[in-house]
């Protein structure tokens, strides 16, 4: 029996799956779209599918993560630890290596 595993990242840690392509739509709303494997990209784009409990200060007290299972967030290239269970990319990263949140209008 195949079991499937389930990334749980640990205190301020998040788990974003990569887009493969970026889409922008412009004001006019032309959209354009990005292959994200572009070698002279610095930035990535991808969507939060596990979050930790929050930022241990040290004190010894958790805040909570303001990243949200779901979000569509961007991200250094150079950030983060790369996974791959097999078929699918992901990067597991500090909340605070998040550049943006980004949200529909």
């Amino acid at each position: 029996m195949n079991k499937k595993m389930q990334l749980e990242p640990l205190y301020d840690r998040i788990v974003v799956e990569l887009s493969d392509k970026q889409e922008l739509k412009s004001e006019t709303g032309l959209t354009y779209t990005k292959n994200m494997s572009v070698a002279n990209n610095t930035t990535m784009i991808g969507t939060v599918v596990a979050t930790g409990n929050g930022r241990l200060m040290s004190d010894g007290t958790i805040v909570p993560l303001l990243v949200k299972v779901g979000d569509k967030v961007i991200f250094s290239k150079m950030q983060g630890e790369s996974y791959n269970d097999g078929s699918t990319d992901y990067t597991i990263l500090s909340e605070s290596h998040v550049l943006s949140i980004l949200r529909e209008d």
